[in-house]
């Protein structure tokens, strides 16, 4: 059955990622080697709202607009069904980013979502081909509105095919191919010494008797990771690998999934067989990340703003710093404030939480003020505290001494503040035996009060 999908291949999509994912380099060399860029659909929720509040005459155009565009989307559903071939959605995702499939109904305008509970969601299980339901938990849940399955963080066992299926047609409504990338020690080069010749960048190289190339994918440079101070940027290039020649299988044994994936499939992909994974040079070849130093100066305030009325006059004279009397100031983000008590020798992993806007700035770490210089810090402590390639800070063997807050920057805005409280091992284990013994007290001192008063009120009646 998995077979005869991948065969019938008609489009090919890439999946619809959380924008807020905190690397920007790696967030843009997704989307570049992503085939096709998905169109994210308005929430029929929204417009509803806005047809609420709207005048009359509004209402009945938002009223015709919904069933035009619910009737094209059941054109474009019908040209699909039609067709011969089935579509199958690539989908390539990093390991620890949010994920939403898409199951694209056309439900009409006036029905309730409560309604789009026969939409449900199969698995192929990679183990013995047999079709499964998906499980909500914690990690994995389908929105009650669109029953979107969303994936938030994706995992590597994860990867596989999804369906979107109707249960009362007994339909597929979309198929997906989700690939998931493993995590991978990236080989880091200055692009300084690059030009000084002193390093250089992994080159290209030909398997021709697995008729397969090796290459790098480079993303944008990210901003400087501090304005009005020499700082440092990023990018990353991806290991990827394709065919030589398209028209020709791949030796020894061909790879028909591959064909969802035009730009290449990166080489730590699940996508990739064991038997091509484990090709020396493909396994050897490491994905790269390039630092270079940079200045940028930080962004300036205007002096002043001038607010003029609808004939032009001028009516207010705004001051950098104030807000004007005449609309409301527009609040700064709320910082993010997580308290964590954490076990000493534990990994502890920080991730930023999600905040501000899409952006190429780089994210920095700060324990309590001191900047945590992600190409030092690992040397300095000797491997024991370093960041990732997706800007996680990683604290092995914690220590007492690694209580303090860390601050999350990204560019000049503060994001998050976690403080992080270290305790000795066995503190949980007598916390859990002072409570376990003072429930059985509790319980024991309960059932006594409760033979007293019983024995008291048999007392009484025996004395009238």
């Amino acid at each position: 059955m998995n077979t005869l999908i991948l065969i019938n291949i008609l489009t090919i999509t890439h999946s619809v990622m959380d924008n807020s994912f905190q690397d920007p380099g790696l967030q843009q060399l997704m989307d570049k080697i992503s085939p096709y860029k998905a169109v994210q659909r308005h929430s029929r929720v929204k417009r509803k709202v806005s047809k609420f509040f709207g005048s009359k005459g509004d209402i009945k155009g938002a009223v015709k607009d919904e069933f035009e565009e619910y009737e094209k989307c059941l054109n474009e559903r019908e040209k699909e069904r039609k067709s011969k071939s089935n579509t199958i959605h690539g989908l390539l995702a990093l390991e620890g980013q949010k994920i939403r499939l898409n199951c694209n109904l056309c439900p009409r305008p006036d029905q309730e979502f409560n309604k789009l509970e026969i939409v449900d969601w199969q698995r192929l299980r990679p183990q013995d081909s047999d079709f499964t339901f998906v499980n909500e938990n914690g990690r994995i849940r389908i929105d009650k509105g669109t029953r979107d399955l969303i994936l938030d963080p994706v995992d590597v066992l994860d990867a596989g095919q999804y369906f979107c299926i109707n249960t009362y047609y007994r339909e597929y409504e979309e198929i997906y191919q989700l690939d998931v990338l493993f995590r991978e020690r990236l080989k880091t080069t200055k692009y300084e010494d690059v030009q000084n010749g002193t390093d250089k960048f992994l080159p290209p190289f030909m398997l021709t008797e697995h008729n397969l190339k090796a290459f790098t994918v480079w993303s944008d440079w990210t901003d400087c990771q501090e304005c009005n101070k020499q700082s440092i940027r990023k990018r990353v290039g991806l290991c990827m690998v394709n065919k030589i020649k398209p028209e020709l299988p791949i030796l020894p044994y061909d790879l028909p999934v591959m064909e969802l994936y035009p730009s290449g499939v990166p080489c730590r992909s699940t996508v990739l067989s064991k038997d091509l994974a484990s090709i020396k040079r493909i396994k050897m070849r490491r994905s790269e990340v390039s630092l270079a130093s940079c200045y940028m100066d930080c962004p300036t305030t205007p002096g002043y703003t001038v607010i003029t009325d609808k004939t032009g006059n001028v009516s207010e004279i705004v001051e950098a710093g104030f807000y004007s009397l005449k609309s409301k100031p527009k609040l700064p983000r709320m910082v993010i404030r997580r308290v964590l008590f954490e076990p000493v020798n534990k990994h502890l992993i920080l991730a930023c939480p999600k905040g501000g806007e899409k952006s190429k700035a780089l994210i920095r770490w700060r324990n309590n003020t001191i900047v945590l210089n992600p190409l030092t810090i690992r040397r300095k402590t000797r491997g024991r505290v370093f960041m990732d390639s997706i800007n996680r800070l990683h604290i092995r063997r914690l220590r007492k001494s690694d209580s303090a807050p860390y601050n999350c920057w990204k560019s000049t805005t503060l994001i998050a503040t976690i403080k992080v409280i270290v305790t000795d091992a066995n503190n949980d284990t007598k916390v859990k035996e002072i409570i376990t013994y003072t429930g059985l007290c509790l319980t024991i001192f309960s059932i006594f009060l409760i033979c007293v008063c019983t024995f008291c009120k048999k007392k009484k009646k025996t004395a009238k």
